[in-house]
C-alpha cells in the first residue's frame, strides 16, 4: 500500500456527515502534517465547494478530488486503488454499501464507514470477513456518527432495566 496517492478517501463527502467528516480529516491531517487525503463522489464541482467550508488555517492545497459513483464499479475500483483507507459516508448503507467494501477487498484498501444499520453490518461480515481476514484488510463498521442512537438506546434500555429491577426490589423491601 505504500505507493498509494492518498492515506485518506473520504467518499460521499458533499453529504451531510461527510461535511462533518471531512471538516475532522482536514484539522487532523493539518494537525499531523504528513496525511494525504482526498475527497470522493458523483459531482466534481460539488466536491471542490465541499472543500471551501474547511477553515482557511486548516486548508491544504492538496487535497484530491476523485470523481466516483457507487453505481459504476469501475469507478469504485478506481478510487480504491488509490487509498490506503477509503471512509465511506454513502449511505444508506443496505442499498448502497456493498460495492464500496467490495472494491476496497479486492484492491487490498481498508474500508470505514459511519453505518448504523445491523443488518447491513452483519451481511458484510457474513460475506467478506473471510476474505477481508485473508488479504489483511480491515472492514469496520459503524464508526460514528449514525451508529450513535443505536448505541444510546442499547446503553438506555441496560440502565432502565437496572434501574426497574433496583426500583422493585427497594419496593419489596420496603413493604417488609
Amino acid at each position: 500500500m505504500a505507493e498509494r496517492l492518498y492515506d485518506i478517501i473520504v467518499f460521499g463527502a458533499t453529504g451531510y456527515t461527510g461535511k462533518n467528516v471531512i471538516r475532522y480529516v482536514a484539522r487532523s491531517a493539518n494537525d499531523l502534517g504528513d496525511i494525504k487525503w482526498a475527497v470522493a463522489g458523483r459531482d466534481e464541482l460539488k466536491l471542490r465547494r465541499v472543500l471551501g467550508l474547511i477553515p482557511s488555517d486548516q486548508k491544504s492545497s492538496d487535497v484530491g478530488v476523485i470523481v466516483c459513483d457507487v453505481k459504476d464499479e469501475l469507478s469504485l475500483l478506481e478510487m480504491a486503488g488509490k487509498g490506503k483507507l477509503v471512509l465511506n459516508c454513502v449511505g444508506p448503507y443496505r442499498f448502497s454499501g456493498e460495492a464500496d467494501v467490495k472494491a476496497c477487498i479486492a484492491k487490498g484498501t481498508h474500508h470505514v464507514d459511519v453505518s448504523g444499520e445491523p443488518q447491513f453490518l452483519e451481511t458484510m461480515q457474513l460475506l467478506y470477513h473471510k476474505e477481508a481476514q485473508e488479504k489483511g484488510i480491515y472492514v469496520v463498521g459503524a464508526c460514528g456518527f449514525d451508529s450513535v442512537p443505536s448505541d444510546a438506546v442499547s446503553y438506555t434500555h441496560l440502565r432502565a432495566h437496572e434501574t426497574l429491577r433496583y426500583l422493585v426490589c427497594r419496593l419489596l423491601l420496603e413493604k417488609k
